[in-house]
């Protein structure tokens, strides 16, 4: 009698670690389960995540360069202007040259008279650079953002850890 209450006691202990182990391996089949769903999840969140900012990226490239753009053509008006004056100023300074090699005195005078800078021509058209152009403002507000987005990363990531 005693061995048949000894084997049934190792049965139900069977049956029990055997309940046990299919629990387990249920467990461990949900803790993959999970895992795999969150690690699907952030790789989907980080995808997006690059995504926007390679659309910013090329957003603040454009920008800058219609910046650029609208600054140069701003420029160029009195960039020609000035190479005008100058080549203008260099065949005077050359004809002045040649007047000065000049016996005539009726062709001196006459040449001469009008040779002379007329009052105000020797102002130069005036540009300002544009100060916000430097762009610094754009490296600070980047420098700033980056600064940011790692801090909310190493926040964020420091709530996922195991304490």
């Amino acid at each position: 009698y005693e061995l048949i209450e000894e084997q049934m006691k190792s049965q139900r202990r069977i049956q029990k670690k055997q309940k046990e182990v299919q629990e387990l391996e249920q467990t461990v089949d949900t803790i993959k389960r999970r895992s795999q769903a969150a690690v699907d999840e952030s790789e989907r969140i980080f995808t997006e995540l690059i995504s926007l900012m390679e659309k910013k990226r090329s957003e603040v490239t454009e920008l800058i360069r219609a910046q650029e753009k609208a600054e140069l053509s701003r420029a160029e008006r009195p960039l020609k202007q000035l190479e005008q004056e100058i080549a203008d100023l260099k065949r005077r300074v050359t004809e002045l040259e040649q007047l000065s090699h000049t016996h005539d005195h009726v062709h001196f005078l006459q040449s001469f008279a009008s040779l002379r800078v007329a009052p105000g021509c020797e102002d130069s058209p005036s540009f300002t650079v544009n100060q916000h152009l430097s762009f610094d403002g754009v490296r600070k507000s980047f420098s700033g953002l980056r600064k940011r987005v790692e801090e909310i990363c190493e926040e964020e990531f420091n709530k996922i850890q195991p304490q």
